[in-house]
């Protein structure tokens, strides 16, 4: 797992997931959003916790103690910032999903608060870690022209999720008196994030197919003793 996994694409993976995770916080995204975000986080503490586990476990490392430690205060932030704020029952009660009507009274531009630049800023800095983590993971496996020790099938989800994630956020309505414009650039960097991770992935799905007999190439020009 080590060798095909490339340590970079976990780590940006991880920043991505955390960035999103509080610019969706402060932006007052919808709680889909937040919660995605807290499972994403989780799981990519996981990988990470599985990939130095198979890397050190031949190893006594002294590092082991501080990278268990900073993972378990990390995880800790993840399940606390929801937490940090209670959302008010009338902005709680604008958050309810309601499909797209053909109608809307008037439309308008919904102004950005203070707290939602800054998330809308650390969104946009999400979507960007979010297409970069997917390029040393594409480099890896052109080096080493070979997908195996990688599941497919967690590409194969992340691209459902992320198709059905932009979906759910384009099918909601905008809020009584916000036009479509204003909608979409308060939940742009997210769009951007998720769709555009789409390409990144299936060109890793096109490398799949390129390279799903190189393990049994291998195998079969791999000498039977060694020199």
């Amino acid at each position: 797992m080590d060798q095909a996994l490339s340590l970079w694409f976990l780590l940006g993976w991880l920043s991505g997931d955390s960035c999103n995770l509080i610019g969706s916080f402060l932006a007052n995204q919808l709680p889909l959003q937040t919660y995605t975000a807290v499972y994403y986080v989780i799981a990519d503490l996981l990988m990470l916790t599985l990939y130095f586990h198979y890397k050190y476990k031949k190893r006594a490392s002294l590092l082991s103690a501080p990278i268990n430690a900073a993972l378990l205060l990390i995880l800790g932030t993840a399940f606390s910032t929801p937490l940090l704020s209670r959302p008010d029952p009338v902005a709680a009660a604008r958050e309810v999903f309601r499909g797209r009507t053909l109608l809307s009274v008037e439309p308008g531009n919904k102004p950005f608060t203070q707290q939602e630049i800054i998330g809308f800023v650390i969104g946009s800095v999400s979507s960007v870690l979010y297409l970069l983590s997917r390029l040393p993971q594409i480099h890896t496996n052109f080096l080493r022209k070979s997908t195996q020790g990688i599941s497919y099938s967690l590409f194969a989800l992340v691209i459902l999720g992320n198709t059905l994630y932009g979906l759910s956020v384009l099918l909601k309505n905008p809020e009584v008196g916000q036009s479509e414009g204003s909608y979409l650039l308060h939940h742009l960097p997210w769009l951007v994030g998720s769709l555009g991770m789409l390409l990144l992935d299936s060109i890793i799905s096109v490398q799949f197919l390129i390279y799903r007999n190189a393990a049994a190439v291998f195998s079969e020009t791999e000498p039977l003793l060694p020199s």
